[in-house]
């Protein structure tokens, strides 16, 4: 039981001149004294209490409670002095200032004191000097209404949470997710992420990790909003708290992919480009070894390009290129690829086909649908291709390997009358060795 306790110091009465109980009564911090009902007349005061009051222990005793603590002071608590001689506990908070000036917060307690037979015989005084505390508390109210405003002016989403439960967010926040505060207070923030985030978010959380990192939320339509966040622990009303700042990065997500797109795209034709093709063809071929399947590259050329610029200028031939694009995206599956390798050339790379006839087959019908006509600013006209196919593992092992050869299987159709398509054949092989073939009328 603490010296200060008021249960404690209802046990007895006080004596002036209990010498042992003065020494008590003078080593603890809070401010004690005790005063008669009847007269309110101070009985006993600890040292601490009567310098407070601008007295000594022993020239206090005697003098009533509005001459103890002054008329201004006195004005203040009367009205709890009145509870306590009737028989009431009273607890108060004041603000006072020190005869030498200083200002100070007490927390005063009034304890009134009864015999054995019920009759009241006096009060005790217990007063503890707050006003450190109060400062930090002010302190602490002061911040979290700074931090409230900032929180409201800045148009990052800004979250609470406590062991991963939302206890509060910003307005850009509720906008962000696209639900009201009430309906986000109290669940979890594992209920905004998606799946493939979930556990990336967790970590964070746990151990209160407060690098910056990229995750995703989801907005209340369903589509999820890729986000940078940063989170930091913080004392916040009363307790600690997680706080988290997230900022949309969709934009710079945007432009990031939009770089990154025109690095690995032709930028006429939006079709890969070499760079793109030489990554996915080397993917290709290992799956492939794996597999045991069969892959086939076909290099295209256009016929006679040269003279569509000649004759109707460049943009014609630009028009061209990007309907070409077009009819070899339509003519493959969606797992094949088609690049642009510059110019006029184009590369096909169909995957896991069954055998060198699938390839023939792909490119007759590449052969029709870039020959069927063009209509270019109010003019009709006519190109065709003329196609070089090697096939791994026959051909060639690496993806070099095999564009060098379909390219020189181009170029036998390119002098076999053009509009055809020949299959790769080694130096000096006779006509129609190793899958020379041309295309169907």
């Amino acid at each position: 039981m603490s010296l200060t306790d008021p249960s404690h110091l209802q046990m007895r009465a006080l004596h002036p001149h209990d010498s042992l109980l003065r020494l008590i009564a003078d080593s603890v911090p809070a401010l004690i004294a005790y005063y008669q009902s009847d007269t309110l007349r101070c009985q006993f005061a600890n040292r601490r209490y009567a310098e407070y009051n601008g007295w000594t222990p022993q020239t206090i005793l005697g003098k009533t409670v509005r001459e103890a603590i002054g008329e201004p002071a006195w004005q203040v608590i009367e009205p709890h002095v009145i509870r306590v001689v009737a028989g009431e506990t009273v607890q108060y908070v004041r603000e006072q200032t020190l005869p030498d000036g200083a200002h100070r917060v007490i927390e005063v307690n009034l304890i009134p004191h009864f015999e054995d037979s019920g009759l009241q015989r006096g009060a005790f005084v217990l007063i503890n000097d707050i006003t450190t505390q109060w400062q930090a508390e002010r302190a602490i109210r002061d911040s979290e209404e700074r931090m409230r405003k900032l929180a409201e002016a800045t148009t990052e989403g800004i979250v609470f949470h406590k062991r991963g439960v939302v206890t509060d967010v910003n307005e850009a926040m509720q906008r962000m997710l696209g639900y009201a505060l009430e309906e986000v207070v109290g669940r979890r923030i594992l209920d905004f992420v998606p799946e493939m985030w979930r556990q990336t978010v967790s970590n964070y959380v746990v151990d209160g990790l407060e690098e910056p990192y990229e995750a995703a939320v989801i907005h209340r339509c369903g589509h999820e909003i890729p986000v940078e966040v940063v989170g930091k622990t913080m004392p916040f009303a009363g307790g600690t708290y997680r706080l988290a700042v997230l900022r949309d990065i969709s934009a710079r997500k945007a432009a990031q992919e939009r770089i990154e797109f025109m690095a690995l795209h032709d930028n006429l034709t939006q079709l890969p480009n070499r760079l793109y093709l030489m990554e996915r063809l080397d993917s290709i071929l290992a799956m492939a070894r794996r597999r045991q399947g069969t892959v086939a590259t076909l290099f295209l050329d256009l016929d006679n390009f040269k003279l569509v610029n000649d004759s109707l200028g460049h943009h014609a031939g630009d028009v061209l290129l990007r309907e070409v694009a077009q009819r070899l995206k339509q003519a493959v599956r969606e797992a094949d690829v088609v690049a642009r390798l510059g110019g006029d050339e184009f590369l096909i790379v169909l995957t896991d086909i069954a055998n060198h006839d699938d390839a023939g087959v792909v490119a007759a019908n590449l052969i029709e649908a870039i020959s069927a006509p063009v209509l270019i600013d109010g003019q009709t006209m006519s190109v065709s291709p003329s196609i070089g196919i090697s096939l791994f593992p026959d051909d060639g092992q690496s993806a070099d390997e095999l564009i060098r050869r379909a390219d020189a299987a181009m170029y036998r159709a390119k002098n076999c009358g053009r509009n055809n398509y020949q299959f790769f054949a080694p130096p000096g092989a006779a006509p129609g060795a190793g899958g020379l073939a041309a295309a169907s009328p």
